[in-house]
């Protein structure tokens, strides 16, 4: 009977396991800009890049991989994407979303968020973190 037990336990764990995908983090702008609280509940969520109406940068790129094809799921799931970006100082994200192709009827979904930092309204000091990296990053390219 115990057996039993931790073999539903084992079964629920694993359920609830393949509900989130694998996420990872890709540092693309200046990472050490001072954080700006956002609440994540009021940022905006745009779906290109022609859509936003200020001057920007992309602080990274952040990924959830093998989301199950479940709109409650990737609902919660931009959600996390919100407070993540948020904690990096992002004042908006740039979502897309897309499909695995595989040879059965499920197709597991990425999602891929641009963190967004507005730089209309950016310190002297981020003025200049941002300007520095854009040097460094000019030069990486003559190099490569």
């Amino acid at each position: 009977m115990k057996r039993i037990y931790i073999l539903a336990a084992l079964v629920l764990l694993s359920a609830c396991a393949t509900l989130t995908g694998s996420e990872d983090y890709i540092p693309i702008g200046p990472q050490n800009l001072s954080v700006q609280i956002t609440d994540y509940k009021k940022m905006h969520v745009f779906i290109t890049r022609s859509e936003i109406r200020r001057p920007w940068a992309s602080l990274g790129l952040y990924r959830i991989k093998n989301l199950p094809n479940n709109r409650e799921v990737i609902l919660r799931e931009v959600e996390g994407i919100k407070k993540f970006a948020a904690s990096k100082g992002a004042q908006a994200v740039i979502i897309n979303q897309y499909f695995e192709e595989q040879a059965d009827v499920s197709y597991p979904i990425t999602l891929a968020a641009y963190l967004v930092r507005y730089l209309d309204q950016v310190s002297a000091e981020d003025k200049a973190k941002i300007d520095e990296f854009a040097k460094i990053a000019a030069m990486e390219t003559i190099k490569d």
